[in-house]
C-alpha cells in the first residue's frame, strides 16, 4: 500500500512544480503546499482501499488525481477570497491597490504619455495623456499579481472617480514585452484634492475577465473595493512625481491591497478636505456576480481619440 501513495505523491509534486513556476506562485511554496495535500489525501485513499482494493496502478492514479485536484481546489480558494481589510485611518498616505510584489517603480517625465513597463519597455497609456499625471510627471509602480494573490484591488485614495475606461485588446502572456500595450487594460483615474492617482489593470494570457465596480463621477474612499481582475496578472499605480509625494516601496517588496503604504503625502490637509463621505455598503460591495458586465462607464475603442473617450468618462 505504501508504495502506490508514495507514487502518487511524487507524480502530484512533479506535476505542480512546472505549474508553479509558469504561474509565478513559488516553487519552494507550491511543493510544500502539495505535500502537506498528499499527507491528507493518503489518509483518505488508505481509507478507501478497505473498499476499493486499490492495485499499485489504480492507487497510484488516485493518489495522484486526489492531490492535484485538492491543491487546485485550495489554490482557487485561496483566489477567490475577498477577506475585510480596515484601511489605514491616516489621511496622508496612498495604499497599495493590490496584493502583489512591486517589480519596478519608474519615473515618467512632466509631458511625457504615461506608460506601464514590462521588462524595461514602456508601454504607453494614451488615455492618461491629457491628465495632471502626463502634464506634470508621475512615477509608476508596477505589481505583479499570481495566482495565489487575493485579485480584488482597491482604492489607494480616497477621492472622486474621473476616469474610468476599459480598452479592450488581447490577452497574451505578459511575459512578452509588447503584449502589456496590446493587452486588454482598464484604467481607473482618481481625483483627491489637488493631486491624481491612476490604477491600471493589465489582463494577462490565463485573465479572461476584468472587472470595473466603479463607475466615474462616483466618490471613494481608501481601501474601498474599485475592481478586480482574475487570476495572475499585473496592475500599475501611476502617482504624482512632486515634492509632496513621497514613495515609501522599492522593487521587491511585498505589498497588500488597501493596506499597504506605498506614499506618503505631506500636505496633508487639501487631502483631508477632500476626502468624500464613506460610501454604503450597496456601493463598496458591487461584485461581478451580481452582473454580466463590469461597472465602468467609457471604453476605448480601438482608433478612437482618448481625450473624447476620457471627456466622456468624466461627464457619466
Amino acid at each position: 500500500m505504501s508504495g502506490y501513495l508514495i507514487a502518487g505523491s511524487a507524480l502530484a509534486i512533479a506535476t505542480a512544480l512546472p505549474l508553479a513556476h509558469k504561474w509565478q506562485l513559488g516553487v519552494r511554496r507550491a511543493g510544500l503546499l502539495v505535500l502537506a495535500v498528499s499527507m491528507v489525501t493518503a489518509v483518505l485513499v488508505a481509507s478507501s482501499d478497505l473498499l476499493l482494493h486499490f492495485t499499485a496502478v489504480t492507487g497510484t492514479l488516485a493518489m495522484w488525481i486526489g492531490t492535484v485536484l485538492a491543491s487546485l481546489g485550495f489554490l482557487l480558494a485561496v483566489f477567490f477570497a475577498d477577506p475585510e481589510r480596515p484601511a489605514p485611518s491616516r489621511q496622508d498616505v496612498i495604499v497599495s491597490p493590490a496584493d502583489g510584489r512591486v517589480i519596478y517603480v519608474r519615473a515618467i517625465q512632466a509631458g511625457e504619455i504615461p506608460v506601464a513597463d514590462k521588462k524595461g519597455n514602456a508601454n504607453p497609456l494614451p488615455e492618461l495623456a491629457g491628465t495632471a499625471l502626463g502634464a506634470h510627471g508621475a512615477l509608476a509602480i508596477g505589481i505583479s499579481m499570481n495566482l495565489s494573490d487575493v485579485h480584488v484591488n482597491r482604492a489607494p485614495i480616497a477621492g472622486r472617480v474621473m476616469l474610468a475606461l476599459r480598452v479592450p485588446g488581447e490577452f497574451g502572456s505578459l511575459r512578452r514585452p509588447e503584449m502589456a500595450v496590446r493587452n486588454e487594460r482598464a484604467t481607473t483615474l482618481i481625483q483627491a484634492g489637488d493631486i491624481e492617482v491612476a490604477v491600471v489593470q493589465i489582463a494577462s494570457r490565463l485573465v479572461r475577465r476584468i472587472v470595473t465596480f466603479i463607475p466615474a463621477g462616483e466618490a471613494v474612499r481608501v481601501g474601498q473595493r474599485i475592481g478586480a481582475i482574475r487570476f495572475g496578472s499585473q496592475v500599475d499605480l501611476l502617482i504624482p512625481a512632486a515634492d509632496h509625494v513621497r514613495p515609501s516601496v522599492q522593487v521587491g517588496d511585498r505589498v497588500i491591497a488597501g493596506r499597504t503604504i506605498v506614499a506618503l503625502l505631506t500636505r496633508r490637509t487639501e487631502v483631508a478636505a477632500a476626502e468624500p463621505p464613506r460610501a454604503s455598503p450597496a456601493e463598496d460591495r458591487c461584485r461581478p456576480a451580481a452582473s454580466q458586465g463590469p461597472c465602468n462607464s467609457a471604453t476605448l475603442r480601438v482608433g478612437q481619440d482618448p481625450h473624447q473617450a476620457g471627456e466622456f468618462a468624466r461627464d457619466a
